[in-house]
Protein backbone atom coordinates (compact mmCIF):
# COMPACT_ATOMS: atom_id res chain seq x y z
CA UNK A 1 0.00 0.00 0.00
CA UNK A 2 1.32 3.21 -0.79
CA UNK A 3 2.44 6.22 1.42
CA UNK A 4 0.50 9.35 1.17
CA UNK A 5 3.72 10.83 -0.50
CA UNK A 6 4.07 7.67 -2.88
CA UNK A 7 0.42 8.24 -3.73
CA UNK A 8 0.93 11.94 -4.16
CA UNK A 9 3.55 11.90 -6.15
CA UNK A 10 1.51 9.01 -8.45
CA UNK A 11 -1.09 11.63 -8.75
CA UNK A 12 1.24 14.81 -9.50
CA UNK A 13 3.03 15.25 -12.74
CA UNK A 14 5.66 17.43 -12.42
CA UNK A 15 5.53 18.67 -15.51
CA UNK A 16 1.85 19.86 -15.16
CA UNK A 17 2.88 21.10 -11.62
CA UNK A 18 6.21 23.02 -12.89
CA UNK A 19 4.81 24.72 -15.44
CA UNK A 20 2.07 26.35 -13.28
CA UNK A 21 4.91 28.38 -12.59
CA UNK A 22 7.57 28.29 -15.20
CA UNK A 23 7.04 28.34 -19.45
CA UNK A 24 8.87 25.35 -20.31
CA UNK A 25 10.00 24.47 -23.86
CA UNK A 26 10.13 20.72 -24.91
CA UNK A 27 13.85 19.16 -25.23
CA UNK A 28 13.88 15.83 -26.81
CA UNK A 29 12.49 13.53 -24.09
CA UNK A 30 12.84 16.21 -21.38
CA UNK A 31 11.83 20.21 -20.70
CA UNK A 32 13.55 23.33 -20.17
CA UNK A 33 13.34 26.69 -18.98
CA UNK A 34 15.41 29.40 -17.75
CA UNK A 35 15.73 29.04 -13.96
CA UNK A 36 13.14 30.18 -11.78
CA UNK A 37 15.63 30.33 -9.11
CA UNK A 38 18.69 32.36 -10.22
CA UNK A 39 19.11 34.29 -13.10
CA UNK A 40 20.22 33.40 -16.46
CA UNK A 41 19.48 34.30 -19.57
CA UNK A 42 20.55 30.83 -21.51
CA UNK A 43 18.77 28.03 -19.90
CA UNK A 44 20.46 25.36 -17.38
CA UNK A 45 17.04 24.08 -15.57
CA UNK A 46 15.56 20.70 -17.03
CA UNK A 47 12.03 18.73 -16.23
CA UNK A 48 12.75 15.27 -16.58
CA UNK A 49 9.02 13.49 -16.88
CA UNK A 50 10.12 9.67 -16.79
CA UNK A 51 12.10 10.60 -13.60
CA UNK A 52 9.76 13.04 -12.26
CA UNK A 53 12.20 14.85 -11.09
CA UNK A 54 13.75 18.58 -11.92
CA UNK A 55 17.33 20.21 -11.84
CA UNK A 56 18.83 23.51 -12.15
CA UNK A 57 23.02 23.35 -13.81
CA UNK A 58 23.12 26.76 -13.00
CA UNK A 59 22.32 26.83 -9.27
CA UNK A 60 22.20 22.95 -8.43
CA UNK A 61 18.69 22.96 -7.39
CA UNK A 62 16.70 20.12 -8.18
CA UNK A 63 14.82 17.34 -6.60
CA UNK A 64 10.92 15.81 -6.92
CA UNK A 65 7.84 17.98 -6.92
CA UNK A 66 7.49 18.33 -3.28
CA UNK A 67 11.31 20.01 -3.43
CA UNK A 68 10.02 22.45 -5.82
CA UNK A 69 6.66 23.60 -3.79
CA UNK A 70 9.37 24.06 -1.06
CA UNK A 71 11.75 25.77 -2.99
CA UNK A 72 9.28 28.02 -5.26
CA UNK A 73 7.21 28.75 -2.87
CA UNK A 74 9.09 29.08 0.91
CA UNK A 75 7.64 26.18 2.34
CA UNK A 76 8.59 23.87 4.71
CA UNK A 77 8.04 19.70 3.90
CA UNK A 78 4.36 19.75 6.33
CA UNK A 79 3.74 22.73 3.91
CA UNK A 80 4.62 21.39 0.87
CA UNK A 81 3.26 18.08 1.87
CA UNK A 82 -0.73 19.57 2.72
CA UNK A 83 -0.76 21.86 -0.46
CA UNK A 84 0.32 18.78 -2.55
CA UNK A 85 -1.85 16.65 -1.16
CA UNK A 86 -5.35 18.72 -1.55
CA UNK A 87 -3.94 18.91 -5.09
CA UNK A 88 -3.74 15.37 -5.70
CA UNK A 89 -7.23 14.63 -3.77
CA UNK A 90 -4.94 12.53 -1.29
CA UNK A 91 -6.68 12.90 2.23
CA UNK A 92 -4.05 13.17 4.95
CA UNK A 93 -5.26 10.77 7.41
CA UNK A 94 -4.22 11.05 11.55
CA UNK A 95 -2.61 14.47 10.43
CA UNK A 96 0.76 14.98 12.38
CA UNK A 97 -0.35 18.22 14.43
CA UNK A 98 3.28 19.32 12.93
CA UNK A 99 1.75 19.39 9.99
CA UNK A 100 -0.65 22.19 10.93
CA UNK A 101 1.95 24.53 11.61
CA UNK A 102 0.81 28.25 12.21
CA UNK A 103 0.70 29.07 8.43
CA UNK A 104 -1.29 26.64 7.75
CA UNK A 105 -3.79 27.93 10.24
CA UNK A 106 -3.61 31.28 8.67
CA UNK A 107 -4.67 29.64 5.65
CA UNK A 108 -7.61 28.41 7.30
CA UNK A 109 -8.37 31.30 9.03
CA UNK A 110 -8.12 33.64 5.74
CA UNK A 111 -10.47 30.43 3.77
CA UNK A 112 -13.08 30.47 6.47
CA UNK A 113 -13.37 34.18 6.26
CA UNK A 114 -13.82 34.12 2.55
CA UNK A 115 -16.31 31.83 2.82
CA UNK A 116 -18.41 34.35 5.18
CA UNK A 117 -17.90 37.18 3.38
CA UNK A 118 -19.40 35.46 0.10
CA UNK A 119 -22.69 34.44 2.37
CA UNK A 120 -22.77 37.57 3.60
CA UNK A 121 -23.02 38.83 -0.18
CA UNK A 122 -26.04 36.60 -0.83
CA UNK A 123 -28.16 38.25 1.53
CA UNK A 124 -27.12 41.59 1.24
CA UNK A 125 -29.15 43.04 -1.76
CA UNK A 126 -27.52 46.63 -1.68
CA UNK A 127 -24.48 45.52 -2.17
CA UNK A 128 -25.35 42.88 -5.10
CA UNK A 129 -27.05 45.76 -6.85
CA UNK A 130 -23.59 47.66 -6.36
CA UNK A 131 -22.06 44.98 -8.20
CA UNK A 132 -24.34 44.66 -10.78
CA UNK A 133 -24.43 48.00 -11.81
CA UNK A 134 -20.94 47.93 -12.11
CA UNK A 135 -21.30 44.94 -14.81
CA UNK A 136 -20.38 41.87 -12.93
CA UNK A 137 -21.79 39.12 -13.66
CA UNK A 138 -23.25 36.16 -11.07
CA UNK A 139 -20.91 34.11 -12.77
CA UNK A 140 -17.53 36.73 -11.75
CA UNK A 141 -18.81 37.10 -8.52
CA UNK A 142 -18.72 33.63 -7.98
CA UNK A 143 -15.12 32.68 -9.89
CA UNK A 144 -13.29 35.49 -7.98
CA UNK A 145 -15.08 34.62 -4.45
CA UNK A 146 -16.76 38.61 -4.07
CA UNK A 147 -17.92 38.88 -1.07
CA UNK A 148 -19.26 41.93 1.57
CA UNK A 149 -18.39 42.57 5.20
CA UNK A 150 -21.49 44.48 6.87
CA UNK A 151 -20.82 47.86 9.12
CA UNK A 152 -20.13 46.04 12.33
CA UNK A 153 -17.05 46.15 14.39
CA UNK A 154 -17.34 42.58 15.51
CA UNK A 155 -19.03 40.63 13.04
CA UNK A 156 -16.63 38.55 11.25
CA UNK A 157 -14.48 38.19 15.10
CA UNK A 158 -18.01 36.56 16.61
CA UNK A 159 -18.90 34.75 13.12
CA UNK A 160 -15.02 33.14 12.92
CA UNK A 161 -14.30 32.58 16.90
CA UNK A 162 -17.77 30.41 16.67
CA UNK A 163 -16.30 28.49 14.37
CA UNK A 164 -13.38 27.45 16.54
CA UNK A 165 -10.40 30.32 16.04
CA UNK A 166 -8.96 32.34 18.25
CA UNK A 167 -9.05 36.26 18.28
CA UNK A 168 -5.38 36.51 18.18
CA UNK A 169 -5.13 34.03 14.93
CA UNK A 170 -7.42 36.90 13.23
CA UNK A 171 -5.22 39.47 14.50
CA UNK A 172 -1.98 37.74 12.59
CA UNK A 173 -4.44 36.70 9.52
CA UNK A 174 -4.78 40.76 9.57
CA UNK A 175 -8.11 40.33 9.69
CA UNK A 176 -9.12 41.68 12.60
CA UNK A 177 -7.32 44.97 15.27
CA UNK A 178 -6.97 45.10 18.66
CA UNK A 179 -8.06 48.26 20.75
CA UNK A 180 -5.43 50.46 22.50
CA UNK A 181 -6.70 49.42 25.59
CA UNK A 182 -5.59 45.64 24.22
CA UNK A 183 -8.86 44.29 26.19
CA UNK A 184 -10.54 43.64 22.67
CA UNK A 185 -10.81 43.32 19.19
CA UNK A 186 -12.69 44.66 16.50
CA UNK A 187 -13.13 43.71 12.72
CA UNK A 188 -10.32 45.48 10.25
CA UNK A 189 -13.20 45.67 7.08
CA UNK A 190 -16.27 47.08 7.59
CA UNK A 191 -18.63 48.13 5.31
CA UNK A 192 -16.69 46.70 2.34
CA UNK A 193 -16.79 44.90 -0.80
CA UNK A 194 -14.64 41.99 0.07
CA UNK A 195 -11.50 40.43 -2.77
CA UNK A 196 -10.08 37.86 -1.67
CA UNK A 197 -6.53 37.68 -2.74
CA UNK A 198 -5.03 34.03 -3.50
CA UNK A 199 -1.99 32.87 -3.71
CA UNK A 200 -0.87 30.59 -7.56
CA UNK A 201 -2.18 27.65 -5.37
CA UNK A 202 -5.44 28.75 -4.85
CA UNK A 203 -5.22 29.40 -1.49
CA UNK A 204 -6.94 32.94 0.04
CA UNK A 205 -4.12 34.83 1.88
CA UNK A 206 -5.07 38.37 2.31
CA UNK A 207 -8.24 40.51 1.45
CA UNK A 208 -8.82 44.06 -0.44
CA UNK A 209 -11.87 45.48 0.88
CA UNK A 210 -13.35 48.38 -1.10
CA UNK A 211 -15.65 50.97 0.36
CA UNK A 212 -19.59 50.46 0.20
CA UNK A 213 -20.96 53.18 2.46
CA UNK A 214 -18.52 55.80 3.19
CA UNK A 215 -19.34 57.25 5.93
CA UNK A 216 -17.98 59.97 8.65
CA UNK A 217 -17.79 59.66 12.34
CA UNK A 218 -20.70 61.41 14.01
CA UNK A 219 -18.12 63.73 15.70
CA UNK A 220 -16.44 63.95 12.88
CA UNK A 221 -18.31 64.46 9.68
CA UNK A 222 -15.78 65.81 7.40
CA UNK A 223 -13.50 62.43 8.53
CA UNK A 224 -14.00 59.99 5.50
CA UNK A 225 -12.82 56.40 5.49
CA UNK A 226 -9.91 55.31 2.54
CA UNK A 227 -11.53 54.27 -0.35
CA UNK A 228 -9.04 50.91 -0.01
CA UNK A 229 -8.20 48.66 3.04
CA UNK A 230 -5.71 45.85 2.73
CA UNK A 231 -4.63 43.18 4.56
CA UNK A 232 -1.38 44.42 6.32
CA UNK A 233 1.79 42.30 5.94
CA UNK A 234 1.14 39.01 7.69
CA UNK A 235 3.30 35.51 8.16
CA UNK A 236 1.35 34.04 4.78
CA UNK A 237 1.01 37.75 2.85
CA UNK A 238 3.75 39.87 1.54
CA UNK A 239 1.88 42.64 -1.46
CA UNK A 240 5.35 42.80 -2.67
CA UNK A 241 5.52 38.97 -3.31
CA UNK A 242 1.91 39.02 -4.84
CA UNK A 243 -0.60 39.48 -8.11
CA UNK A 244 -3.85 39.89 -7.81
CA UNK A 245 -5.85 37.15 -10.22
CA UNK A 246 -2.50 35.38 -10.66
CA UNK A 247 -3.68 31.90 -9.68
CA UNK A 248 -6.55 32.58 -12.77
CA UNK A 249 -4.59 34.51 -15.18
CA UNK A 250 -1.10 32.07 -14.60
CA UNK A 251 -2.21 29.18 -17.62
CA UNK A 252 -3.61 32.00 -20.04
CA UNK A 253 -0.23 34.20 -19.34
CA UNK A 254 1.94 30.74 -20.14
CA UNK A 255 -0.47 29.98 -22.95
CA UNK A 256 0.12 33.73 -24.55
CA UNK A 257 3.27 34.33 -23.76
CA UNK A 258 1.95 37.31 -22.78
CA UNK A 259 0.75 39.30 -19.27
CA UNK A 260 -1.57 42.40 -18.66
CA UNK A 261 -0.59 44.43 -15.77
CA UNK A 262 -4.06 46.58 -14.52
CA UNK A 263 -4.02 48.63 -11.37
CA UNK A 264 -7.28 47.61 -9.14
CA UNK A 265 -9.00 44.96 -7.87
CA UNK A 266 -12.41 45.61 -9.91
CA UNK A 267 -9.84 46.24 -13.01
CA UNK A 268 -8.56 42.88 -13.37
CA UNK A 269 -12.11 41.00 -12.56
CA UNK A 270 -13.71 43.22 -15.46
CA UNK A 271 -10.92 42.18 -17.87
CA UNK A 272 -11.23 38.29 -17.13
CA UNK A 273 -14.82 38.71 -17.84
CA UNK A 274 -14.41 40.45 -20.79
CA UNK A 275 -12.18 37.84 -22.27
CA UNK A 276 -8.98 38.79 -21.26
CA UNK A 277 -8.00 36.14 -19.10
CA UNK A 278 -3.89 36.97 -18.55
CA UNK A 279 -4.80 40.19 -16.84
CA UNK A 280 -3.38 40.60 -12.85
CA UNK A 281 -3.22 43.69 -10.82
CA UNK A 282 -0.67 45.23 -8.55
CA UNK A 283 -3.47 46.88 -6.39
CA UNK A 284 -2.61 50.67 -6.85
CA UNK A 285 1.13 49.93 -6.36
CA UNK A 286 3.84 50.01 -8.72
CA UNK A 287 5.53 46.30 -9.38
CA UNK A 288 7.67 45.04 -7.30
CA UNK A 289 11.01 42.48 -8.95
CA UNK A 290 9.57 40.05 -7.21
CA UNK A 291 6.34 39.88 -9.17
CA UNK A 292 7.97 40.18 -12.09
CA UNK A 293 10.66 37.63 -11.40
CA UNK A 294 6.23 35.25 -11.18
CA UNK A 295 5.87 36.69 -14.35
CA UNK A 296 8.86 36.31 -16.49
CA UNK A 297 9.12 32.55 -15.39
CA UNK A 298 5.40 32.33 -18.01
CA UNK A 299 6.07 35.26 -20.28
CA UNK A 300 8.28 37.38 -22.42
CA UNK A 301 5.92 39.93 -23.03
CA UNK A 302 4.03 42.70 -20.53
CA UNK A 303 0.74 44.48 -21.34
CA UNK A 304 0.69 48.11 -19.18
CA UNK A 305 -2.48 49.62 -18.53
CA UNK A 306 -2.29 51.96 -15.15
CA UNK A 307 -5.05 54.98 -14.78
CA UNK A 308 -4.38 58.07 -17.07
CA UNK A 309 -3.80 60.77 -14.37
CA UNK A 310 -0.23 62.17 -13.06
CA UNK A 311 0.07 58.75 -9.98
CA UNK A 312 -0.75 56.40 -12.29
CA UNK A 313 1.53 57.68 -15.12
CA UNK A 314 4.42 58.25 -12.40
CA UNK A 315 3.32 54.45 -11.48
CA UNK A 316 3.64 52.80 -15.24
CA UNK A 317 7.36 54.63 -15.93
CA UNK A 318 8.64 52.77 -12.36
CA UNK A 319 7.05 49.48 -13.47
CA UNK A 320 8.05 49.86 -17.40
CA UNK A 321 11.68 50.87 -15.58
CA UNK A 322 11.93 47.50 -13.61
CA UNK A 323 10.57 45.19 -16.44
CA UNK A 324 13.19 46.54 -18.82
CA UNK A 325 16.00 45.16 -16.35
CA UNK A 326 13.63 41.60 -16.63
CA UNK A 327 14.06 41.87 -20.49
CA UNK A 328 10.37 41.63 -21.08
CA UNK A 329 9.11 43.35 -24.70
CA UNK A 330 6.81 45.89 -23.09
CA UNK A 331 3.46 47.14 -24.10
CA UNK A 332 1.37 49.82 -23.07
CA UNK A 333 -2.91 49.36 -23.77
CA UNK A 334 -4.43 52.80 -24.18
CA UNK A 335 -8.07 53.08 -23.17
CA UNK A 336 -10.08 56.17 -23.86
CA UNK A 337 -9.30 59.29 -21.71
CA UNK A 338 -10.64 59.27 -18.11
CA UNK A 339 -11.39 55.56 -18.00
CA UNK A 340 -9.81 52.34 -16.71
CA UNK A 341 -10.31 49.38 -17.67
CA UNK A 342 -13.56 48.08 -15.80
CA UNK A 343 -15.12 51.57 -16.94
CA UNK A 344 -14.17 50.27 -20.35
CA UNK A 345 -15.83 46.81 -19.93
CA UNK A 346 -18.90 48.12 -18.50
CA UNK A 347 -19.13 50.56 -21.54
CA UNK A 348 -18.66 48.05 -23.81
CA UNK A 349 -15.75 45.45 -23.56
CA UNK A 350 -14.88 45.24 -26.93
CA UNK A 351 -12.74 48.32 -26.47
CA UNK A 352 -11.03 46.61 -23.71
CA UNK A 353 -10.31 43.88 -25.84
CA UNK A 354 -9.18 46.00 -28.68
CA UNK A 355 -6.80 48.21 -26.51
CA UNK A 356 -4.93 45.02 -25.54
CA UNK A 357 -4.74 43.59 -28.59
CA UNK A 358 -3.69 47.44 -30.14
CA UNK A 359 -1.22 47.97 -27.43
CA UNK A 360 2.09 49.64 -29.19
CA UNK A 361 5.47 49.15 -27.92
CA UNK A 362 6.61 51.32 -25.26
CA UNK A 363 8.86 53.53 -27.39
CA UNK A 364 6.33 54.12 -29.91
CA UNK A 365 3.18 55.12 -27.06
CA UNK A 366 5.65 57.80 -25.88
CA UNK A 367 6.69 59.06 -29.32
CA UNK A 368 3.10 59.51 -30.48
CA UNK A 369 2.65 60.93 -27.14
CA UNK A 370 5.01 63.66 -27.07
CA UNK A 371 4.90 64.79 -31.01
CA UNK A 372 0.79 64.93 -29.98
CA UNK A 373 1.19 67.03 -26.84
CA UNK A 374 3.93 69.09 -27.80
CA UNK A 375 4.51 71.52 -30.79
CA UNK A 376 7.62 71.30 -32.95
CA UNK A 377 7.96 74.39 -33.83
CA UNK A 378 9.19 75.91 -31.07
CA UNK A 379 12.88 74.90 -29.06
CA UNK A 380 10.51 74.70 -26.01
CA UNK A 381 8.47 71.69 -27.53
CA UNK A 382 11.15 69.90 -29.21
CA UNK A 383 12.91 69.69 -25.62
CA UNK A 384 10.02 68.35 -23.96
CA UNK A 385 9.81 66.19 -26.82
CA UNK A 386 13.44 64.25 -25.97
CA UNK A 387 12.33 64.57 -22.29
CA UNK A 388 9.15 62.56 -22.72
CA UNK A 389 10.84 59.60 -25.29
CA UNK A 390 14.82 59.65 -25.03
CA UNK A 391 15.17 58.04 -21.40
CA UNK A 392 12.95 55.25 -23.13
CA UNK A 393 15.06 54.66 -25.87
CA UNK A 394 17.91 55.35 -23.43
CA UNK A 395 16.57 51.89 -22.03
CA UNK A 396 16.41 50.13 -24.94
CA UNK A 397 19.11 46.89 -24.60
CA UNK A 398 19.17 46.06 -28.14
CA UNK A 399 21.32 48.75 -29.97
CA UNK A 400 19.52 48.77 -33.60
CA UNK A 401 16.35 48.86 -32.70
CA UNK A 402 18.16 52.23 -30.04
CA UNK A 403 19.46 53.48 -33.59
CA UNK A 404 16.07 53.30 -35.62
CA UNK A 405 14.18 55.40 -32.73
CA UNK A 406 17.25 58.03 -32.70
CA UNK A 407 16.45 58.28 -36.53
CA UNK A 408 12.44 58.51 -36.35
CA UNK A 409 13.26 61.45 -33.57
CA UNK A 410 16.12 63.15 -35.36
CA UNK A 411 14.23 63.35 -38.43
CA UNK A 412 10.33 64.39 -36.53
CA UNK A 413 12.33 66.80 -34.69
CA UNK A 414 14.64 68.39 -37.36
CA UNK A 415 17.61 67.44 -35.39
CA UNK A 416 20.82 66.01 -36.75
CA UNK A 417 21.42 62.47 -35.11
CA UNK A 418 24.47 63.44 -33.70
CA UNK A 419 22.58 65.73 -31.56
CA UNK A 420 20.24 63.54 -30.50
CA UNK A 421 22.80 60.83 -29.42
CA UNK A 422 24.25 63.40 -27.28
CA UNK A 423 21.40 63.40 -25.25
CA UNK A 424 20.92 59.75 -24.94
CA UNK A 425 24.60 59.69 -23.81
CA UNK A 426 24.08 62.17 -21.20
CA UNK A 427 24.04 60.99 -17.71
CA UNK A 428 20.96 63.29 -16.21
CA UNK A 429 18.56 61.10 -17.78
CA UNK A 430 15.91 59.96 -15.82
CA UNK A 431 17.08 57.47 -13.05
CA UNK A 432 13.74 55.69 -12.88
CA UNK A 433 14.03 54.83 -16.64
CA UNK A 434 17.32 53.80 -17.11
CA UNK A 435 18.10 50.48 -17.33
CA UNK A 436 20.06 49.66 -14.25
CA UNK A 437 22.98 46.59 -14.06
CA UNK A 438 21.11 43.66 -13.09
CA UNK A 439 22.81 42.03 -9.54
CA UNK A 440 24.44 39.34 -9.68
CA UNK A 441 23.36 36.20 -7.34
CA UNK A 442 25.86 34.75 -5.51
CA UNK A 443 27.11 31.32 -6.52
CA UNK A 444 29.38 28.78 -4.91
CA UNK A 445 32.87 28.57 -6.62
CA UNK A 446 32.95 25.17 -8.21
CA UNK A 447 36.82 23.88 -9.71
CA UNK A 448 37.06 23.37 -13.36
CA UNK A 449 37.87 19.88 -12.20
CA UNK A 450 34.75 19.07 -10.26
CA UNK A 451 32.70 20.35 -13.49
CA UNK A 452 34.59 18.00 -15.75
CA UNK A 453 33.84 14.80 -12.75
CA UNK A 454 30.55 16.14 -12.51
CA UNK A 455 30.06 16.05 -16.85
CA UNK A 456 32.02 12.36 -17.35
CA UNK A 457 29.92 10.51 -14.57
CA UNK A 458 26.84 12.42 -16.55
CA UNK A 459 27.59 11.10 -19.60
CA UNK A 460 28.87 7.45 -18.30
CA UNK A 461 25.42 7.55 -16.69
CA UNK A 462 23.51 7.74 -20.33
CA UNK A 463 25.58 5.79 -22.18
CA UNK A 464 24.96 2.91 -19.42
CA UNK A 465 21.14 3.50 -19.77
CA UNK A 466 21.90 3.28 -23.89
CA UNK A 467 24.14 -0.06 -23.57
CA UNK A 468 27.60 2.42 -24.47
CA UNK A 469 30.94 0.33 -23.21
CA UNK A 470 33.30 3.61 -24.07
CA UNK A 471 37.20 1.89 -23.61
CA UNK A 472 39.33 4.34 -21.81
CA UNK A 473 42.15 3.97 -19.52
CA UNK A 474 40.90 5.61 -16.68
CA UNK A 475 44.18 5.31 -15.19
CA UNK A 476 45.41 8.48 -14.54
CA UNK A 477 41.85 9.74 -13.69
CA UNK A 478 41.62 10.01 -9.82
CA UNK A 479 38.00 11.62 -8.52
CA UNK A 480 38.51 14.62 -5.95
CA UNK A 481 35.30 13.23 -3.95
CA UNK A 482 34.39 9.80 -2.45
CA UNK A 483 30.54 10.26 -4.12
CA UNK A 484 31.86 11.08 -7.24
CA UNK A 485 34.41 7.53 -6.92
CA UNK A 486 31.21 5.76 -5.74
CA UNK A 487 28.70 6.19 -9.03
CA UNK A 488 32.17 6.18 -10.97
CA UNK A 489 33.02 2.37 -10.13
CA UNK A 490 29.28 1.59 -10.09
CA UNK A 491 29.14 3.02 -13.88
CA UNK A 492 32.40 1.34 -14.71
CA UNK A 493 32.43 -2.07 -12.81
CA UNK A 494 30.70 -4.71 -14.59
CA UNK A 495 30.93 -6.63 -11.26
CA UNK A 496 29.51 -3.43 -8.86
CA UNK A 497 26.70 -4.55 -6.59
CA UNK A 498 23.42 -1.97 -6.07
CA UNK A 499 24.36 1.23 -5.63
CA UNK A 500 23.45 2.90 -2.43
CA UNK A 501 20.05 4.20 -1.82
CA UNK A 502 21.93 7.64 -0.41
CA UNK A 503 23.43 7.73 -4.19
CA UNK A 504 20.51 7.17 -6.40
CA UNK A 505 18.71 10.14 -6.54
CA UNK A 506 21.72 12.07 -7.36
CA UNK A 507 22.35 9.59 -10.05
CA UNK A 508 18.94 10.18 -11.95
CA UNK A 509 19.82 13.70 -11.58
CA UNK A 510 23.61 13.43 -13.61
CA UNK A 511 21.10 11.08 -16.01
CA UNK A 512 18.93 13.85 -16.45
CA UNK A 513 22.04 16.22 -17.13
CA UNK A 514 23.33 13.38 -19.36
CA UNK A 515 20.19 13.47 -21.68
CA UNK A 516 20.40 17.32 -21.94
CA UNK A 517 24.06 16.74 -23.17
CA UNK A 518 23.16 14.15 -25.04
CA UNK A 519 20.15 16.87 -27.20
CA UNK A 520 23.21 19.35 -27.75
CA UNK A 521 26.47 17.44 -29.46
CA UNK A 522 26.50 15.37 -32.71
CA UNK A 523 28.42 12.11 -31.25
CA UNK A 524 27.84 11.44 -27.90
CA UNK A 525 30.88 8.85 -27.41
CA UNK A 526 33.49 11.46 -29.45
CA UNK A 527 31.96 13.88 -26.07
CA UNK A 528 32.70 11.22 -23.86
CA UNK A 529 36.51 10.77 -24.66
CA UNK A 530 37.09 14.30 -25.00
CA UNK A 531 35.39 15.19 -21.59
CA UNK A 532 37.24 11.89 -20.62
CA UNK A 533 40.49 13.53 -22.17
CA UNK A 534 40.08 17.07 -20.25
CA UNK A 535 39.46 14.90 -16.59
CA UNK A 536 42.79 13.35 -16.98
CA UNK A 537 44.52 16.16 -18.09
CA UNK A 538 42.83 18.44 -15.05
CA UNK A 539 43.94 15.54 -12.43
CA UNK A 540 47.85 15.85 -14.06
CA UNK A 541 47.82 18.98 -14.00
CA UNK A 542 46.39 18.92 -10.20
CA UNK A 543 49.28 16.61 -9.40
CA UNK A 544 52.24 18.41 -11.12
CA UNK A 545 51.08 21.38 -8.77
CA UNK A 546 51.43 19.17 -6.09
CA UNK A 547 54.90 17.35 -7.05
CA UNK A 548 56.01 21.22 -7.94
CA UNK A 549 55.09 22.40 -4.21
CA UNK A 550 56.69 19.38 -2.30
CA UNK A 551 60.03 19.88 -4.87
CA UNK A 552 59.99 23.15 -4.19
CA UNK A 553 59.25 23.31 0.05
CA UNK A 554 62.59 20.61 0.01
CA UNK A 555 64.64 22.78 -1.94
CA UNK A 556 64.14 25.49 0.57
CA UNK A 557 65.10 23.20 3.71
CA UNK A 558 68.72 22.82 2.42
CA UNK A 559 71.36 20.83 0.22
CA UNK A 560 70.83 17.89 2.57
CA UNK A 561 67.57 16.76 1.60
CA UNK A 562 68.41 16.55 -2.21
CA UNK A 563 68.05 12.69 -2.52
CA UNK A 564 64.14 13.33 -1.39
CA UNK A 565 63.78 15.89 -4.70
CA UNK A 566 65.04 12.72 -6.79
CA UNK A 567 61.96 10.71 -7.19
CA UNK A 568 60.14 14.29 -7.12
CA UNK A 569 61.97 15.55 -9.97
CA UNK A 570 61.28 12.19 -11.90
CA UNK A 571 57.63 12.19 -11.24
CA UNK A 572 57.33 15.70 -12.55
CA UNK A 573 59.00 14.69 -15.78
CA UNK A 574 56.60 11.76 -16.06
CA UNK A 575 53.59 13.89 -15.13
CA UNK A 576 54.64 16.47 -17.76
CA UNK A 577 55.62 14.11 -20.52
CA UNK A 578 51.90 12.69 -20.35
CA UNK A 579 50.35 15.92 -20.41
CA UNK A 580 51.75 16.43 -23.79
CA UNK A 581 51.06 13.52 -25.11
CA UNK A 582 47.62 14.42 -24.05
CA UNK A 583 47.50 18.15 -25.57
Amino acid sequence: MFSPIEEIKSRIDIVDLVEGYVRLQKSGVNFKANCPFHSEKTPSFYVTPSRQIWHCFGCSKGGDVFKFIMEIEGHDFPEALRLLAARAGVELKREDPAIRSERNRLYDTCEAAAKVFERTLLLNAPAKEYLKKRGMTEETVRLFRVGFAPQSWDFLTNALVKKGFKKEELEKAGLAARSQDGASWYDRFRSRIMFPIVDANGRVIGFGGRIFEPSGSPKDPEKTEAKYVNTPATPIYDKSNVLYGFDKAKHEIREKNEAVIVEGYMDCVMSHQAGVKNAVAVSGTALTHQQLKMLRRLAEHIVFSFDTDAAGDSATKRSLALAAEFDFMRKIAQIPSGKDPADAVLENSTQWIQAVKEAKSVIQFYFDKAFQNFSTERAEGKKAIAAMILPHIAALPNEIEKAHWVRSVAERLGTPEDAVWKEINKKTLHPDILRRPEKEEERKKVSRREVLEDRLISLLAIMREKNIAPEYEYSRIVFLSAFHNDLFQFLTDKKAGELAASHRDALSLLSLKGEAIVNSVDDLHQEFMSSACELEKACIRDELTRVGGEIKNIEHQGISREREVEPLLQTFKELSAALSKLN
